[in-house]
């Protein structure tokens, strides 16, 4: 994303300025803005800023006026290529037909099937910051590795190649939204290289191997196969997409810690209660704040806002989760809050780009946490700690927490 220099405040302005001195918790900020009008205009973003959950929500699902082509993380001025438009990069129908063939490789069973492997990933990683003492990083030493694991064991990547595929993949120019200028690099020349020896070597194998990769080789619909830079350009969008599993663990935590009574209620009951805080940890601080679009043609959002075709759009989707209208208590940590009747929180977007990979997420962040408070008695922020959030207006994310817990870690969650 192209760097943006925050310009000077402008009287009467939106409250929320994410460049200019970033609040660690902005839902005061949004709240002022969602009230005073939800949909405006906003300098510091030069663009304009939707807060409610009835406006966000439309500006994900009406994928016809609010295009992503031009990139969800700023937009450009020309779409990004179509050879790079995958994932949160596409719209309909070029989004709808690689949307389906994923869905194919990227089955519930599939998921189902890597419990076993998420349950001794956490375990091993407790293990190991427990043998180093009592006090770690958690993003550092569990949340970020926690997360690059399971993506490259779920996409069969060999065990030399990971540092690699993890390292390069996750540079600015291999996710098209710094520039649409042809992304001509030697990091990049060799990266695609890489990507269609791996396709290559992985359609000669055949499909017996239980790996996305092979998965996403052998997808199929009515004849319709996915080709070699498609491939590539899916497993480059899967890895990026797949950090924020690690931020959301974070922000669950952190926001426990925050919660004190909160906290001691899910200490006791963590298995009733794990599901539910995953729920409410990602409405309450979910790892994407917001996204942009651009309007390809004029459409009214709900409050009344009609938007032009050019306009660039910045609908904050942590905004969305905190909508009184929606959200009794909205700017509390409830983990034991009834979603029964509730609406789902826009953790994962909506509409046709909500996030493919949400059920994996789900599972990785179910184990850690009940993982992580059932192994480390007393586990909690190191006092006198401050915890910052990373720049920007799109995540959601702590750039470190120090935790401390209390004497050697409990035996091994995991059935091995």
């Amino acid at each position: 994303m192209p760097e943006q220099t925050a310009p000077a405040a402008v009287p009467g302005a939106p409250a929320f300025r994410p460049y200019d001195g970033k609040a660690a918790h902005p839902w005061e900020q949004l709240a002022a803005d969602r009230a005073r009008c939800p949909v405006v205009h906003s300098p510091e973003l030069d663009s304009v800023q939707v807060t409610s959950y009835e406006a966000v929500k439309e500006v994900g699902r009406n994928h016809e006026a609010f295009s992503c082509t031009y990139s969800a993380a700023w937009p450009l001025e020309e779409p990004v290529p179509e050879a790079m438009q995958v994932f949160t990069l596409t719209d309909p129908p070029r989004h709808t037909r690689r949307r389906r063939l994923v869905i194919r490789a990227l089955s519930a069973s599939r998921i189902n099937r890597m419990r076993p492997f998420t349950e001794r990933t956490v375990n091993d990683l407790i293990d190991a910051v427990a043998a180093r003492g009592g006090a770690f990083d958690l993003m550092a030493d569990f949340a970020v590795p926690m997360s690059e694991t399971h993506i490259v064991e779920l996409l069969g990547i060999p065990e030399q190649d990971r540092e690699y595929v993890l390292r390069t993949s996750l540079l600015p120019e291999s996710t098209g939204i710094v520039n649409n200028e042809g992304l001509a690099s030697p990091e990049m020349d060799a990266w695609r290289v890489y990507l269609q020896e791996t396709v290559r070597s992985r359609r000669a194998a055949g499909p017996a191997h239980d790996d996305l990769t092979t998965a996403l080789c052998f997808a199929e619909e009515r004849g319709d196969r996915f080709d070699e830079q498609e491939i590539g350009l899916l497993i480059m969008g899967l890895i990026a997409g797949n950090s924020s599993t690690g931020a959301a663990v974070g922000n669950i935590v952190c926001a426990l810690e925050q919660h004190p009574a909160q906290k001691t209620k899910y200490l006791g009951d963590i298995g009733g209660l794990t599901g539910s805080l995953v729920e409410e940890g990602l409405r309450y601080d979910g790892p994407i704040l917001g996204l942009y679009r651009r309007t390809l043609k004029e459409a009214e959002l709900p409050g009344g806002h009609i938007s032009r075709p050019g306009e660039r759009i910045y609908f904050s989707l942590g905004a969305a989760g905190h909508d009184p209208a929606v959200f009794d208590r909205p700017d509390e940590l409830v983990i034991d809050r009834d979603w029964t009747d509730l609406p789902a929180s826009m953790a994962f977007g909506y509409g046709v780009h909500h996030c493919i990979g949400m059920n994996l997420g789900r599972l990785q962040a179910e184990v850690a946490l009940s993982t992580l408070y059932r192994r480390l008695p007393g586990l909690r922020l190191r006092p006198g700690f401050t915890p910052e959030q990373v720049p920007g207006p799109m995540f959601r994310s702590w750039t470190s927490l120090e935790m401390v817990h209390d004497g050697p870690a409990l035996p091994r969650t995991d059935r091995v």
